[in-house]
């Protein structure tokens, strides 16, 4: 009986692939045939890039500062 399995990987810099099947696989010979598509972005991920983008720089002019701070005893009183 032929099973489809899914799997979503990385393949490593040296081009290898590494895969633990499910243990009904074991010590037995099997026909494997891959097919590769690259993943696409999510929507979110393209969401987020998009929004870094918009604002990657947005402060360079008048970038933030943080202001002296008070000694830790003034910090406590505070609290």
């Amino acid at each position: 009986m032929m099973r489809t399995l899914q799997f979503t990987t990385h393949i490593e810099n040296n081009a290898q692939l590494h895969l633990t099947l499910p243990s009904e696989y074991a010590n037995q010979d099997v026909e494997l045939v891959v097919i590769i598509q690259p993943r696409k972005e999510t929507l979110a991920q393209q969401n987020w890039q998009a929004f870094i983008n918009q604002s990657y720089g947005c402060l360079a002019d008048a970038p933030l500062e943080r202001p002296e701070q008070p000694p830790l005893n003034e910090i406590d009183t505070l609290l």
